[in-house]
This record gives C-alpha cells, structure tokens and sequence, in this order.
C-alpha cells in the first residue's frame, strides 16, 4: 500500500505519515518548508520498514500540484491513499483581505487539493480501494471571525469531497476530516490563558492532539473505512456548532 501525505512535516501531517506507516503503508512525505523535519520523518518510517521519501512541492504557486504529482508519478505507478493536510490559516479582518490575499489562501487549502486530486487520480484508479481524505476544520461549519477566506476554503473541501464521493464510487472513497482546537502550531500564539478558555469550550474539556486526528484519518485509509464514503468526520472533543 502507497500513500501519500501532503504537509506532512510537522503536526497533523506527521502523525498521520506516522500511523499510516505503522498500518504497514509507504509513504511519500510532501513538504514545502521543513526539509529537515521532513528528512528525518523520511528516515525514521525507512528504519521501520517501510518505504519512505520527500518531496517539495510549494502547493500555493499555480504549478505546485503538478509539481507534487510528477514526483510521485516519477517513484510510483500507483497510489492507494491520498491524504491532503497541507494548509495555512492566514488572519484577517474580511474588510482588509485584498484579492491576491483571498486568491492565494482559497489556491492553497482549496484548489491545490483539488488539482492534486485530479493530477493523481489515475494512480488512484490502480488501487483495489483507493482512498482520498481532506483536512478540513471546524470552521468550515461554524466560521471565523478573523479568516473568512480560510472558512470559505475549508467549506469547500466539504463539498468538494462529497461531490467526488460520488463521481468516483464504487473505486475510490472520499471523505473529509474536520478538527477543532488541536496542539498544532496553528495555535502556537495562544496564551495559557486563551488556551484555558478553550479547553473550557470543549465538552471533553481539552485541546485534541494531532495523533488523535491521525487515528481518525488512518481508519478512513483503512479497510475498515470501506463502507465510508462522502463522510465528514468531526475531531473535536464534543465541540460541534453545526
């Protein structure tokens, strides 16, 4: 089984490269920036066992995804899972987005993936069951007050995914994964006090961990998730605004 993990470096990306590795999967771990935290994740799936490699594609430039694509068309002809994390929150007042700054945050969380997804979908057609799962967030359902682009982008993701539950079945699955407040570094400028206030938020009464995230997207990659398709998974704590 191949799969292959965009943004992969750090936070949720990694740990998934990690748990799809564990579920006995090569891994191919995309990055665009941390090449030295991509190399030694690299490693350390090689070490046990699997076959591992990098690959740096920048997903916000026009040409990235084909870019990616190429690489993994270069090293594999085929693909079973396809796992789009790679992403950015940029934040905003709605009033002071300026239209190459609303452009570039929906090319990156939104029509990357989607690119991405179109450029591979013959390697995907090779699979005995593939698998294509979006990261998404908990703001594509409940929004955001300093990010709409970014809500807009994420909102989109689910729509994309439940259309392409459909145009790809019975071959492929499609599904999406929404986390909430997850120690990440997207909440690296938390204080201890807004991360207090979080946690109170949530019904579980806890910001989640990216490995919990990833045990979500690695059931869905697994043959266990068979019958799951056009699903939109919330990691959350309870914290559920729809």
């Amino acid at each position: 089984m191949r799969a292959l993990v965009t943004g992969a470096s750090v936070g949720i990306g990694r740990e998934t490269a990690r748990a799809l590795a564990r579920d006995g999967m090569d891994v191919a771990v995309h990055f665009r920036r941390h090449e030295s935290e991509a190399a030694g994740l690299a490693q350390e799936l090689s070490a046990g066992g699997r076959e591992a490699f990098t690959v740096r594609a920048d997903l916000s430039r026009p040409d990235g995804a084909a870019t990616l694509a190429g690489a993994v068309r270069a090293r594999w002809d085929s693909l079973d899972v396809l796992v789009h994390n790679a992403g950015s929150y940029p934040r905003a007042a709605f009033a002071s987005i300026t239209d190459a700054e609303w452009e570039a945050c929906l090319r990156l969380n939104l029509t990357a993936p989607a690119l991405l997804t179109r450029e591979l979908l013959p390697l995907l057609t090779r699979s005995s069951a593939g698998r294509v799962i979006f990261v998404s967030s908990v703001l594509a359902v409940a929004g955001s007050r300093h990010g709409a682009h970014y809500a807009a982008a994420k909102a989109g993701l689910v729509g994309l995914a439940r259309s392409l539950s459909r145009e790809l079945a019975p071959g492929i699955t499609v599904n999406t994964v929404a986390p909430g407040s997850i120690d990440t570094a997207i909440l690296a400028g938390d204080t201890a006090e807004m991360r207090a206030e979080r946690g109170r938020a949530i019904p579980l009464g806890r910001i989640g961990t990216a490995r919990e995230v990833a045990d979500v997207i690695a059931f869905l990659a697994s043959p266990n998730a068979a019958y799951v398709t056009g699903a939109t998974v919330h990691v959350n704590g309870g914290l559920r605004p729809e």
